[in-house]
C-alpha cells in the first residue's frame, strides 16, 4: 500500500492580488451545489427551502438568499439551482441536502469543479467590461444578477455580489487563464 495522501489544493493557490482601487482574489471559501428539481417537484422542493432556510426559487438569472443571508441560490436553466455558500468541507452535497430538508431534490457537489475570482473595488466594473460581452451598467446588471458568458474565449459564470464586486467562475482547468485575462484588462484600464 502507497503511503500518498490526496491532498485538496484550490485552483489558484489563493491568489489575491491589490492594485489601485481593484482586488482580484481567489475565492476559496465558498462551496457550491447543483440542485435539480425533477418534474413536477418544483414547488415541493422549493416549499422545504422555504421552510428550512427562508429562500425561494429565483427567476432566470437572478438570485435569492436565505434568510439568515448564508446561501445564495442563482438560477440559470430551468428545474435547477446552484447554492452558493460559505462552507469549506468535503461534504457540501450532504450538508446542504440536510439543509434544505428537500429530499426529492438531486444534489450535485460543484466546488471542486470551478475557480472563482472575485474582482472587487471601485473600478471593478471598467476591469470587466474590457473583457465581459454583457451589459454591466448597474441598472442592467443588479446586485444579485447572474449569468453565463463568455470572456476571452473561456466560459464564464458572473455574479454580482456588491456594488463594486463580482464573482467570476470558470471551469478550474481555465482558472489561470482567465486571472490573467483579469490582470491584463487591470493593466489596460489603471
Amino acid at each position: 500500500m502507497s503511503d500518498y495522501t490526496i491532498v485538496k489544493e484550490s485552483p489558484l493557490g489563493g491568489a489575491e492580488h491589490e492594485f489601485d482601487g481593484v482586488t482580484v482574489s481567489e475565492v476559496v471559501d465558498q462551496s457550491l451545489v447543483m440542485i435539480a428539481m425533477p418534474n413536477g417537484k418544483a414547488e415541493e422542493i422549493e416549499a422545504a427551502m422555504s421552510k428550512s432556510c427562508g429562500l425561494s426559487v429565483p427567476a432566470m438569472g437572478q438570485s435569492t438568499q436565505s434568510a439568515d443571508g448564508s446561501i445564495t441560490l442563482w438560477r440559470l436553466q430551468k428545474n435547477q439551482v446552484l447554492a452558493y455558500y460559505a462552507y469549506e468541507s468535503d461534504d457540501a452535497e450532504a450538508n446542504i441536502a440536510e439543509r434544505f430538508n428537500a429530499p426529492s431534490a438531486y444534489y450535485t457537489d460543484q466546488s471542486d469543479t470551478w475557480a472563482m475570482i472575485r474582482v472587487s473595488g471601485e473600478r471593478s466594473r471598467d476591469i470587466l467590461e474590457r473583457i465581459c460581452p454583457i451589459d454591466l451598467d448597474p441598472s442592467v446588471f443588479t446586485l444579485g444578477s447572474v449569468s453565463r458568458t463568455i470572456m476571452e474565449h473561456i466560459g464564464t459564470i458572473i455574479y454580482r455580489d456588491g456594488d463594486d464586486s463580482y464573482v467570476l467562475l470558470t471551469m478550474r482547468s481555465f482558472g489561470r487563464s482567465m486571472l490573467h485575462a483579469i490582470e491584463v484588462s487591470v493593466e489596460n484600464v489603471l
